[in-house]
C-alpha cells in the first residue's frame, strides 16, 4: 500500500469518527430540544392560573383605588366647603365682634371718667 492508500484510510477513518460525533451531538440536541418543550409545556400549564390571579388581583386593586380616589375627591370637596364657610364666618363676626369689644371698652372707660375714677390700664389704675 501506498502512501496516499493510508493517507485515504485515515482521512476515511477520520470522517467516520466525526460522523459518530455529529450524530451524538445530533442525539444530545434533540434530547435537550425535548426536555426544553416538556418546561415550556409545564411553564404553560402552571403560569395559565397564575396569570388569571394576578388579573383578578390588578382589577381589584384598580377598583380599591377608584373608590380611594372617590373618598379624596369628597374629602376634598368637604374641606374646601368648610373653609369657605371658616373664612366667612370670621369674616363675618370678627369685625362686628372686634367694634362691639372697642364700643364696651370705650363706654366702659367713658363711665368710668364720668364717675371720677381713673382708667385702668391692663388691670392698674393709672397714676
Amino acid at each position: 500500500m501506498s502512501g496516499e492508500e493510508w493517507a485515504a484510510i485515515v482521512g476515511a477513518q477520520a470522517c467516520l469518527v466525526a460522523l459518530v460525533v455529529l450524530v451524538v451531538m445530533v442525539v444530545r440536541l434533540d434530547r435537550a430540544t425535548r426536555e426544553l418543550r416538556g418546561a415550556a409545556r409545564d411553564f404553560r400549564r402552571e403560569s395559565g392560573p397564575l396569570l388569571d390571579e394576578l388579573r383578578r388581583a390588578v382589577r381589584d386593586a384598580d377598583y380599591q383605588l377608584d373608590r380611594v380616589d372617590a373618598i379624596v375627591s369628597g374629602a376634598e370637596a368637604v374641606t374646601g366647603r368648610v373653609d369657605a364657610a371658616s373664612d366667612l364666618a370670621y369674616r363675618t363676626f370678627t369685625s362686628p365682634v372686634v367694634k362691639a369689644i372697642a364700643v364696651g371698652t370705650g363706654t366702659k372707660r367713658a363711665v368710668q371718667r364720668l364717675k371720677g375714677d381713673p382708667p385702668r390700664r391692663n388691670g392698674k389704675r393709672a397714676s
